[in-house]
């Protein structure tokens, strides 16, 4: 019998990526987002390869756990990827610029109960595997490690709160919660880690997100995130890639952490890179001098999951012949 898995937030970056994932490899699909009668991001989920036979979608809110029941009844596994960066509070202030009352209440609580939410609702219909979708932003701790694993890099939440970086800390908040819920109900819990995502996606929403953006304002608009090129670096994969290692480690029965990047690389090879496929008027201006060192992982997690991750030059090209061939009309 084909198994059913169900992807919280079906709607989103990753997340529609990993629905296309588990359709290309047979699975029945319930996919969640909040308003399932959405015709703006519904069609484009719906026009996946398999959808037809093999996707349903529900209307759920992190808000309200019970809302996630029917798209979790007779699911083998739950996808948690319904949670990216909050980076402004209800008001609009930004999250860097609000005290720890605020920050903790607006930015990383809400991020944290939401998880809680849909991971009792998995507990109700007996949903023993949950892969959840984090960042590497919770991968940095108050002392810096020259070789990051996904056991020593782990963020301090009080630490990083003390500076004003709520947006960070709600994702190692969200973590423990999701780890010490799945301890205690004997669930298995695998926690995938990335950071900017390239390559095609799958709703034109995404096209607009700060991940896609780095190539998307180059080729669609003219002009690059930034005005003269960093000195430090960025962490990349393929969001394909990434939703690859999510589908390899429910099947495989990882888990921990696992590093979800192909590397960390210098804004300067980024921006040579992009370069090949942009005019060289709207690139920025040069970097003075050397980059700074890139940050080092050990991938010996993520490569046991057997995902063979693209590299950044193959990325970037691709992610630009896509946009150039206008993909939404």
């Amino acid at each position: 019998m084909t198994k059913t898995v169900t992807v919280a937030g079906a709607s989103g970056l990753v997340g529609s990526n990993i629905v296309k994932e588990a359709l290309e490899r047979g699975y029945h699909v319930n996919g969640t987002l909040r308003d399932a009668s959405d015709e703006s991001k519904t069609k484009w989920l719906m026009a996946l390869p398999g959808a037809a036979d093999r996707l349903t979608l529900f209307s759920a809110e992190t808000t309200d756990s019970a809302s996630f029941d029917a798209a979790l009844q007779g699911a083998d596994a739950v996808f948690i990827a319904c949670f990216p960066p909050i980076y402004k509070a209800t008001d609009g202030t930004p999250a860097k610029e609000l005290d720890r009352a605020r920050g903790y209440a607006e930015i990383v609580a809400p991020v944290r109960d939401g998880c809680l939410n849909v991971l009792a609702a998995a507990e109700r219909a007996r949903v023993k595997n949950v892969m959840l979708c984090s960042s590497t932003s919770s991968t940095n701790p108050p002392e810096g490690v020259a070789v990051k694993t996904e056991t020593n890099a782990v963020s301090d939440a009080e630490f990083q709160m003390s500076e004003g970086k709520f947006t960070s800390a709600e994702k190692i908040v969200m973590e423990t919660a999701a780890r010490d819920f799945c301890v205690r109900h004997d669930m298995r819990l695998a926690i995938l880690l990335p950071t900017m995502m390239l390559g095609p996606v799958i709703l034109p929403q995404h096209l607009e997100g700060d991940s896609a953006g780095f190539v998307t304002s180059a080729v669609r608009d003219g002009k690059t995130r930034h005005d003269k090129v960093p000195a430090g670096s960025m962490s990349v994969s393929h969001v394909g890639d990434v939703a690859k290692l999510f589908l390899a480690a429910y099947e495989s029965g990882a888990r921990g952490r696992f590093f979800a990047v192909y590397d960390s690389v210098p804004w300067r090879d980024l921006y040579a890179e992009l370069g090949k496929h942009v005019p060289r008027e709207i690139m920025p201006a040069p970097l003075e001098g050397e980059p700074e060192e890139p940050t080092r992982f050990d991938f010996t997690r993520r490569d046991s999951l057997g995902v063979a991750m693209r590299d950044i030059h193959s990325v970037i090209a691709e992610t630009c012949d896509w946009l150039k061939s206008k993909p939404f009309g």
